[in-house]
């Protein structure tokens, strides 16, 4: 089947015909393909020498890549599927306050008022939300990835527009043990 889009008049010496594309363009091809997300939140580090010891808030943007070998239709998946992986994850954190377990203080204010907060197994670095995302992506959602042939998972996670943290990981076939797979469980909602 062939399919006619008209002279090429700009560079006739181009044929205008579309055929179907040939195998080498579409199935088996080694891909990267990546969504962005965004969300506001607050954190604070009580650790940390500087002005990040204080509650302060940032908009977050992250970028999860999925690197892996496109199907016969030339993708490797679906961006809604993406999307509805990882998006549990940014609503909760969306309008949140990001509480290390250990900040009893925060944690406490937290709860007192009720304002919408988190409570992370880790501190809220750039560094450690993105190892979460790529580790809740690569082990908890470890059967849908392999199902699209996706081997790798990168997320990268910036606090402001000049700095970001990125972690990689590959993608293995599921461990059934419980205490392997990161959940949203750990992750635990208050507010």
């Amino acid at each position: 089947m062939q399919v006619k889009i008209g002279p090429n008049e700009e560079h006739p010496s181009v044929p205008c015909d579309i055929s179907p594309l040939p195998t080498r363009y579409t199935h088996n091809r080694h891909m990267k393909i990546a969504k962005h997300f965004r969300w506001e939140a607050a954190h604070r580090l009580p650790w940390h020498k500087g002005l990040c010891r204080n509650l302060h808030g940032h908009s977050y943007h992250m970028t999860v890549e999925l690197e892996g070998d496109s199907d016969e239709w030339g993708i490797v998946m679906d961006f809604k599927v993406l999307k509805h992986l990882v998006a549990p994850l940014v609503d909760r954190w969306d309008h949140a306050m990001l509480i290390a377990e250990s900040d009893e203080i925060l944690h406490r204010v937290a709860e007192q008022t009720g304002w919408k907060h988190n409570l992370l197994p880790f501190d809220s670095t750039a560094e450690n939300l993105s190892t979460f995302v790529a580790e809740y992506l690569a082990e908890t959602h470890a059967e849908t990835l392999l199902t699209h042939r996706v081997h790798t998972v990168r997320v990268r996670i910036s606090e402001t527009e000049s700095c970001y943290a990125e972690a990689e990981l590959p993608v293995k076939a599921p461990d059934t043990s419980a205490s392997s797979r990161h959940t949203l469980a750990e992750v635990t909602p208050g507010g």
